[in-house]
């Protein structure tokens, strides 16, 4: 049912009377390639729902090792993850400025001997990703595990 008649792709039957998503996505790949790809599909979902007269309220919440690629000064990122990492900066930061929000836990931080000020200015840090997700959900955010 999600093919229209020409063989175009659509949405309808999922979002027909829908004004507005709300989601949080649980972060955890692992992986500077992978999650450069997973920040910029989360962008790309968010522009889809609006094109579709759906307003988006999007929470994006890293846990784990991810928190890592996060920081100011990017220490103990290797050479060959650097354009990765850059990259996942650039786009949340330019992505924030759409309104989507960017969270890290402050479990993951702590774990890996990352104070909370070295985060870049576009992500915040909270005690814990998964009271966040938890949180969230219970004020209506759909889940979206991403791992």
């Amino acid at each position: 049912m999600g093919v229209g008649q020409a063989g175009t792709l659509s949405d309808a039957q999922a979002i027909s009377g829908l004004h507005a998503a709300k989601a949080v996505f649980l972060v955890n790949v692992k992986n500077p390639d992978a999650l450069y790809h997973v920040v910029k599909v989360i962008e790309l979902t968010r522009k889809q729902l609006e094109q579709q007269k759906v307003a988006p309220h999007f929470i994006v919440v890293f846990i784990g090792p991810d928190v890592a690629f996060l920081t100011k000064d990017r220490r103990g990122i290797p050479y060959t993850d650097e354009r990765a990492v850059a990259g996942i900066q650039h786009e949340i930061e330019r992505f924030a400025r759409k309104g989507i929000q960017f969270q890290a836990c402050g479990v993951a931080l702590k774990g890996m001997d990352i104070h909370p000020s070295m985060l870049i200015s576009t992500v915040q840090p909270v005690e814990s990703g998964f009271i966040s997700v938890i949180a969230y959900q219970e004020k209506g955010y759909a889940l979206v595990p991403v791992y």
